[in-house]
């Protein structure tokens, strides 16, 4: 197994996605809403990049709850935001979701051209390296925020690679993935102690979003994996 890590996605190399299985994360917050989504029995998810092709798709699937953010804000007119918490079986169970946010939805579009594509985060880690076995070629493509690092998904994927080889994949890897890696190793045990300092993490603590962060940075709690089915709606695996 070949693994890349790209840690924004002006890194990507779309000729690595020919055949490959991408892993899209936006720790915080998208890919581990979209996780706690299917966990909690949503039907399906479409991710779009902008505002009004969200407002459009839903147009033509009027049961389909519109969900996303823009710098952390509910955008007006939507059912939902980009909270997790939001995310209840009470509100989503059933239902299918049009997702738009500020950077996890741009990097899944990013993708598009991979064989298959995974959402992954801290919360269901172990669930996405299950998912990957079999894989001849991973992707891991980071959000990062507004086209710079972010160091929640970067240890993310470290999370995620370091599961792959505990279950014993034979697995080469890119050096961003090692770095990831390293990381992971080195600050995976606390993880608000090693995001204290950093831009994300305090964007979210100034807009009154402790509980999301609280929520998102738990490891390994949520079995659910958002894949992409052929029509481009996200499944749970």
């Amino acid at each position: 197994m070949d693994i890349s890590l790209f840690m924004t996605p002006l890194e990507t190399r779309p000729a690595l996605l020919a055949g490959a299985a991408a892993v899209v994360i936006d720790a915080l917050r998208m890919t581990s809403t979209s996780a706690t989504a299917f966990a909690n029995g949503c039907a399906a998810l479409y991710a779009v990049r902008e505002v009004e092709e969200a407002r459009a798709l839903r147009a033509s699937v009027p049961d389909a709850l519109l969900g996303g953010e823009r710098h952390g804000v509910l955008i007006e007119g939507f059912d939902l935001d980009n909270s997790p918490l939001s995310f209840s079986r009470a509100r989503v169970a059933g239902r299918r979701l049009i997702m738009t946010t500020t950077n996890g939805t741009w990097a899944i579009t990013g993708v598009a051209a991979a064989r298959r594509v995974l959402l992954g985060a801290f919360v269901n880690a172990s669930a996405v390296a299950r998912a990957l076995l079999d894989e001849r070629s991973v992707v891991i493509q980071c959000a990062g925020t507004d086209d710079r690092l972010s160091l929640e998904d970067v240890l993310a994927g470290g999370a995620i690679v370091e599961r792959l080889l505990a279950l014993g994949a034979q697995a080469h890897l890119d050096d961003a993935a090692q770095a990831a890696l390293t990381l992971w190793r080195a600050q995976g045990a606390d993880l608000h102690a090693a995001l204290r300092d950093t831009h994300h993490y305090n964007v979210m603590l100034r807009g009154g979003q402790r509980a999301d962060l609280d929520f998102c940075l738990r490891t390994d709690v949520l079995d659910a994996v958002p894949v992409r089915g052929a029509d481009g709606w996200f499944a749970a695996q």
